[in-house]
């Protein structure tokens, strides 16, 4: 199995966010993975926002869900898998929002695994939604993140992971469960509590992880769980209890953020380094086969295409960069090349050199690749997104160097922004980050030690109360004015 996680939770803009996408946006997607080789999809559709009854968005995007399906499997032969949290739905707020942009933590309810009658509304929930989408293969239901309750325990985990299973098969009779492993129920719920009781309490999840908990968790779904089921892991604890109770034949190899982390702030990646984690013995160790993730699909086609070129057998070393982008937009597999090495280049000359080339290419017109499904159909504005990247790379190397030297910094700040507030408004993101982003522009802010962004900074970095990260961008880029004049 070669697969792709679609993650949803963001609803910026289309076609950056996949929570916006059409059924002819999935379409055109689905083609491009399936001839880069991949058979899988599954994507996280935030039924976990969705109140007790969906409303008239929440049934419109199930049934473009429940199409992107038949599509998947009459045209490509493809798996579907749908992500659920395993105790999670909408709130009362919930129908307050349009499902396009409704703001995941203003909307979650977290059920109480222990009351019967958050159980039953919950498990009503989950008929009403995913009645739509039965047409699916498979359910994925995560550990941790979301969800949780503090004090519960693995136990109920693995009765609320039996519990939806139920519900998904007597809809569809021959649909699969995943575990999907991560942190760790009772470890999750651990850290929370550390965190509402202690002010000072290590952040660090793992501080809390039980090296039991996989085992336990494992060994409970095998006794509980009907067939087929299966797991995706990709952390050594992950490993040594697949290993331990002898079920490597249901692993699937998860390296979650090796094409894209998340949450990021949407910007093209062109590194390497994938082959140091799809090794030749990761890819054996797991018989199921390799999944990997995005966040913003349209913007991380060269690293989509390298994760399926290693995990299929070729070496980064014999990837070709310029044949990839011919079979995006034919005649300008060149021009994509250069503009992606200099992405990465930290020379802010190449950078601007490599944007003007591709905004003269975007003037034209070009016949459609056999991946151009990746671009969903648009070459225009995927030029146009890799010259504005490249533009904003080059000011923020810039705005580095300066604070750096200790100079200058107000001039290249305001460069940045001339570059960045456009490229904000284009994708639309306006929540926190972590990722390259924010490395190239937050840290740097910080050694500013201004007043105004030091308390939309803190807020930034405050992990702990989500609901004041989100929609944070325009607090950043308004003090970044007032400190750039």
């Amino acid at each position: 199995m070669l697969g792709m996680y679609v993650h949803t939770h963001w609803g910026y803009h289309r076609p950056y966010s996949a929570r916006r996408w059409t059924v002819e946006d999935w379409s055109h997607y689905l083609e491009g993975l399936s001839r880069l080789g991949f058979d899988t999809v599954k994507v996280w559709p935030q039924i976990d926002t969705m109140p007790l009854v969906p409303t008239a968005s929440d049934r419109a995007y199930l049934h473009t869900l429940a199409q992107m399906t038949d599509i998947a499997h009459s045209r490509f032969g493809m798996k579907v898998i749908l992500v659920l949290a395993p105790n999670c739905m909408g709130n009362p707020h919930a129908a307050k929002y349009d499902f396009a942009s409704r703001p995941y933590f203003a909307c979650e309810k977290k059920i109480n695994p222990r009351d019967p009658a958050e159980k039953k509304a919950f498990h009503t929930q989950r008929r009403n939604t995913l009645n739509f989408v039965r047409n699916a293969d498979a359910i994925a239901i995560i550990d941790s993140d979301p969800g949780g309750f503090i004090g519960s325990t693995d136990e109920e985990f693995i009765r609320l992971c039996v519990e939806q299973s139920h519900v998904f098969r007597n809809l569809n009779p021959k649909g699969e469960f995943v575990y999907w492993m991560w942190l760790g129920w009772e470890t999750y719920n651990a850290f929370w509590k550390a965190q509402r009781d202690d002010p000072a309490a290590d952040s660090n999840p793992w501080t809390y992880h039980n090296p039991e908990e996989f085992h336990a968790i494992l060994a409970g779904l095998r006794s509980h769980l009907d067939e087929p089921w299966w797991l995706t892991c990709c952390l050594p604890q992950h490993e040594a209890a697949v290993d331990r109770l002898g079920l490597r034949e249901k692993a699937l190899f998860y390296p979650y953020g090796l094409i894209e982390g998340e949450p990021v702030f949407p910007l093209t990646l062109a590194r390497g380094g994938m082959k140091n984690v799809l090794t030749p013995e990761a890819l054996r160790n797991h018989p199921r086969g390799v999944m990997g993730n995005a966040q913003t699909h349209c913007l991380q086609v060269l690293h989509t295409y390298l994760f399926s070129h290693i995990a299929r057998g070729g070496a980064e070393s014999d990837a070709d960069w310029v044949l990839f982008g011919n079979r995006l937009i034919p005649g300008l597999g060149g021009t994509l090349a250069e503009g992606w090495i200099a992405l990465e280049s930290r020379d802010s000359e190449r950078q601007r050199a490599a944007a003007q080339q591709l905004r003269r290419a975007a003037r034209r017109s070009y016949p459609l690749g056999d991946l151009a499904g990746l671009l969903f159909g648009d070459t225009e504005r995927f030029l146009t997104d890799l010259a504005m990247q490249l533009d904003l790379q080059a000011a923020l190397g810039e705005f580095g160097a300066a604070i750096e030297q200790e100079r200058d910094a107000r001039r290249r700040l305001r460069a940045v922004l001339e570059h960045f507030v456009p490229w904000q408004k284009r994708v639309g993101f306006a929540d926190a980050y972590a990722g390259p982003l924010y490395l190239a522009l937050n840290e740097p802010l910080k050694r500013l030690n201004d007043p105004n962004l030091n308390a939309v900074l803190k807020d930034f970095d405050d992990w702990r109360r989500p609901e004041i990260r989100n929609g944070i961008m325009p607090r950043l880029i308004e003090a970044m004015k007032q400190y750039a004049g």
